[in-house]
């Protein structure tokens, strides 16, 4: 096991090094050493796109990790629950007012897009309760259906906007993570450290809502407050990936799946491995969008759904069969 890790730490770690120099503009390494645009483009575009892309894939790969692990099922991600498209809408609404203040240093955006997502996680959880069901298939339904009413506020919105605005709009909701600058990497790299803190101070908590509902009750774990807490926090992180880069999909559902088989169900393993894989995979999802049909620069939530539909549909299949 440890040589899985060693060996994906340095793919990572090559690859972040190797990928801001590709893109619409190649740039050689003497050319990020001269104060030229070769090295602006370098240092204030390209690292920092690609560095950001690795915080954001790994708090989504996390955040599949956590969903699956409070439900005991490979199919539950932040997308199907509403979380994402709540987070989403919020962030619209932030964008077509203008909400550009900020609260204790917090940009309107980002405030917008965690109540998004928490309203999100507050309905499906008022459902469970109100038709006192809380099965995992009470919870995708719910799901779908504000996956629904949300994407239809979206697509209200985008008709109220101008034409300029509206494209701008539908360039965003395609998930990108084109940036200039650190400030945004710094934002996600707080969530980021928060979220692994989290993750391993409830440790204990998660592992006994894994091995079963009765199990972490008998054990004095109240495994309903456990998920809508847990579910408010991950309000708290997708919504920070949402409103700096757009709704990227897939991976929240991809890479916790990879990460239990290669992590042997071992717990500190497997959050390494979704750390290192969900980073990873979205660096490489974006050097792909850069490189695969020059000059055109392809928004990255297009490459992870083209790469991670087929994947869905695949562990669709898998999962009917072993209900059969």
């Amino acid at each position: 096991m440890k040589n899985k890790i060693w060996l994906l730490v340095s793919f990572v770690l090559i690859l972040l090094i190797v990928a801001p120099f590709f893109g619409i503009i190649p740039i050689d390494l003497q050319g990020i050493l001269k104060a030229n645009p070769n090295s602006f483009i370098f240092w204030h575009l390209r690292i920092p796109r690609t560095i950001l892309g690795f915080t954001a894939g790994a708090i989504l790969a996390l955040s599949g990790l956590i969903c699956q692990n409070l439900f005991k099922n490979s199919l539950a991600t932040p997308d199907l629950l509403g979380i994402s498209s709540g987070a989403a809408a919020g962030a619209v609404v932030a964008l077509k007012f203008n909400l550009n203040l900020s609260f204790l240093g917090v940009r309107g955006v980002y405030i917008c897009s965690y109540f998004g997502a928490l309203s999100a996680v507050l309905f499906v959880f008022f459902i469970a309760r109100a038709v006192k069901n809380s099965s995992l298939y009470t919870y995708l339904m719910t799901g779908v259906a504000i996956n629904f009413f949300y994407s239809s506020v979206i697509v209200f919105f985008q008709y109220i906007f101008d034409y300029s605005d509206t494209f701008s709009l539908l360039r965003w909701l395609m998930g990108g993570i084109s940036v200039a600058g650190y400030g945004e990497f710094i934002f996600l790299l707080v969530l980021l450290i928060l979220f692994l803190v989290l993750v391993f101070v409830f440790k204990k908590e998660f592992l006994l809502v894994s091995a079963g509902e009765e199990f972490a009750q008998s054990r004095g774990l109240n495994v309903a407050n456990f998920r809508i807490r847990s579910f408010i926090a991950l309000s708290f992180f997708v919504g920070g990936v949402v409103s700096v880069c757009g709704p990227i999909g897939f991976i929240a559902l991809v890479v916790p799946h990879l990460s239990r088989s290669w992590g042997e169900s071992h717990y500190n393993a497997t959050v390494a491995f979704t750390f290192l894989l969900g980073g990873g995979l979205l660096v490489l999802a974006d050097f792909l969008a850069r490189t695969l049909i020059p000059p055109v620069d392809i928004p990255v939530g297009i490459v992870t759904s083209l790469l991670g539909a087929p994947f869905f549909l695949l562990l669709l299949i898998v999962q009917l069969k072993k209900n059969n």
